[in-house]
């Protein structure tokens, strides 16, 4: 290894190493690198970190982890998962890792993932039948080990080794809509609190799709009913804010599980709760501190007895689903663009991704997913298909006074012939009746107002309304 430094010490330094060979399967490789004399010492959080001011690898993980967090200013749960990795490294009992010689012994590092992928794993995939098992361990210790290179100041891309790529997730399996609709709907805990808190949680996590950190650090300022939306501060994107828009039922609707009724009835019978600015609480007046706290929570009352494989994760992959099955239904096509804007995904290709289970599920089950589990299981979950058709009415002349939700079928005064579904604004048990009366009979019974129909509008009446249906 040699040094070209040029004659001026104010210039930056031009290193150009020529590594020796490792291995007899590592090439040798050289680049060019620009070195400048900053003093790391001197600064208030330094660049790079100097592992000879350190005794123990505990000191120098804290060092690494106020490095990420000051001067990376990146994510804290991101560091603390790799840091784990490097205690898992640093203790493995056959390939341990001593990280202050990490730049001097690279073999230490290969030999661990080595040993990993061609010995240990590949004995527990055999015993398990999972022939990837460990792929996306061994990406994390790489990961681990390239955030150390960047913490010492050094490039690894001369070591010649990337992990094995990963496998591509052919299978995605989550909840239909009527197992989503006994998950919000079921009783959680005798304590009604406890209960409300559980049932409104799930609600809006179905149907918003938000991230378990987003949705256990939700805040009251930020949930504004006037126009039924909510601002998120993403931490996984430098906490920038996102605007999502939510149905009215979840907002607002008095009779569901919604975030007025948790707030304005059940969130005040907490103790201390206005000392709090996050919506959901738990009855000791304290908020989940994190995603895991959440689903240790879930477990514990029983949610695993309702549908095993759940997990708080799974609620977003649903969401993501069953809004791109909403754009199917009301578009006729897969509108990828809306869907990564609600979900709140950097990139389209992560929403792509779950198309082709969209369309598993859309063969058999085309209707409104959202829609759908709103309703409660004792009630009629009507699937609002797309390619349903009305079905024929029958003569029902002489039962007017037993209308109250109908679907109409008559060549009108003015050329129109047209479907109209005839909807009650009461909950009567009369429902998904289907009749054909002739209109003066109904203007005389029921005083309806008929408008000739404009740009797909429904006109209102004395307590009903009506809905064009098709043509």
């Amino acid at each position: 290894m040699y040094k070209n430094h040029l004659s001026d010490n104010n210039m930056p330094h031009f290193v150009e190493h020529i590594e020796g060979e490792m291995e007899k399967n590592v090439n040798k490789k050289s680049f060019l690198e620009i070195e400048k004399s900053i003093n790391n010492d001197k600064l208030l959080f330094p660049i790079h970190i100097n592992f000879d001011n350190y005794q123990t690898h505990e000191q120098l993980y804290k060092a690494i982890h106020d490095w990420w967090t000051q001067t990376k200013n990146k994510a804290e749960k991101t560091i603390k998962t790799r840091i784990n990795c490097m205690r898992y490294c640093q203790r493995h009992p056959i390939y341990p890792v001593n990280w202050f010689r990490f730049d001097k012994e690279p073999e230490q590092m290969l030999n661990l993932l080595l040993y990993l992928i061609n010995i240990e794993y590949k004995q527990k995939a055999q015993e398990t039948g999972n022939y990837n098992y460990g792929i996306h361990q061994i990406h994390n210790i790489w990961k681990t080990i390239k955030t150390m290179a960047q913490a010492k100041g050094v490039n690894i891309d001369w070591w010649g080794w990337n992990p094995p790529s990963r496998p591509q997730n052919k299978v995605k399996i989550i909840p239909l809509p009527k197992t989503v609709n006994k998950i919000i709907h079921h009783k959680y805990s005798k304590d009604r609190i406890t209960n409300s808190l559980i049932k409104t949680m799930l609600t809006v996590g179905f149907n918003t799709g938000l991230r378990p950190e987003e949705l256990i650090k939700l805040r009251i300022k930020n949930i504004y009913f006037e126009s039924n939306s909510i601002i998120l501060t993403e931490e996984k994107k430098r906490y920038r804010n996102r605007q999502l828009r939510l149905d009215p039922p979840v907002i607002h609707s008095r009779k569901q599980n919604s975030l007025h009724n948790w707030i304005k009835i059940w969130r005040t019978q907490i103790p201390n709760h206005e000392h709090s600015n996050y919506v959901f609480l738990q009855k000791n007046g304290r908020p989940f501190t994190t995603s895991d706290a959440f689903r240790t929570f879930l477990t514990k009352h029983g949610i695993k007895d309702i549908w095993k494989q759940f997990s708080p994760k799974k609620m977003r992959d649903w969401n993501a689903i069953a809004r791109l099955i909403r754009t199917k239904l009301q578009k006729s096509t897969w509108d990828i663009r809306e869907v990564t804007k609600k979900l709140g995904h950097k990139y389209q290709n992560t929403t792509e991704g779950y198309v082709e289970f969209a369309e598993l599920y859309y063969e058999n089950e085309a209707y409104d997913w959202l829609r759908a589990v709103l309703k409660h299981q004792k009630c009629l979950m009507r699937e609002y298909r797309s390619s349903q058709k009305p079905i024929k009415s029958i003569n029902a002349k002489k039962h007017v006074g037993l209308i109250k939700s109908y679907l109409l079928e008559k060549m009108l005064p003015t050329g129109y012939h047209t479907w109209f579904l005839l909807l009650e604004k009461s909950s009567k048990p009369f429902f998904n009746r289907f009749f054909s009366i002739s209109l003066p009979k109904i203007f005389s019974s029921f005083f309806i107002t008929f408008f000739p129909r404009k740009n797909n509008q429904y006109t209102h009446s004395r307590g009903w309304d009506l809905f064009l249906i098709t043509n």
